[in-house]
């Protein structure tokens, strides 16, 4: 009998991305990061590792992004979820986006730390 190979179209490494997302408000204004290459705005935030806490997540990714102290972050609060399901480059992607509510202090400087981002007030 003839062994017959059988391709799969289905890749085996899809799962569901975990992301902590910030919502940092001034004023009227609310803190939103912009993808420089993609031109797209998004709350300020990131993926949530494997052993991270959500609380956790938010700390490392506003240290990454904007160089904030854990103690520049306060009355960090739950406050809703955003599942997404999307095409992006030929590739379907689920996000589940845990969105939180925090404060930081009013003089603090808002500047990326990373090239690829950078950081705008949205009324």
């Amino acid at each position: 009998m003839k062994k017959v190979k059988i391709k799969s179209k289905i890749k085996k490494n899809k799962s569901l991305e975990l992301i902590a997302r910030v919502i940092i408000k001034r004023s009227s204004k609310i803190l939103l990061c912009k993808n420089i290459e993609r031109g797209i705005y998004y709350l300020p935030g990131g993926h949530v590792e494997f052993g991270d806490s959500l609380e956790k997540t938010i700390y490392k990714e506003m240290n990454e992004e904007l160089g904030f102290k854990k103690t520049d972050i306060t009355n960090i609060s739950f406050k809703s979820h955003l599942e997404q399901v999307f095409m992006q480059e030929g590739e379907k992607h689920h996000e589940l986006n845990m969105i939180y509510t925090a404060e930081i202090p009013g003089d603090i400087n808002i500047e990326s730390k990373e090239e690829h981002i950078s950081f705008d007030w949205i009324d």
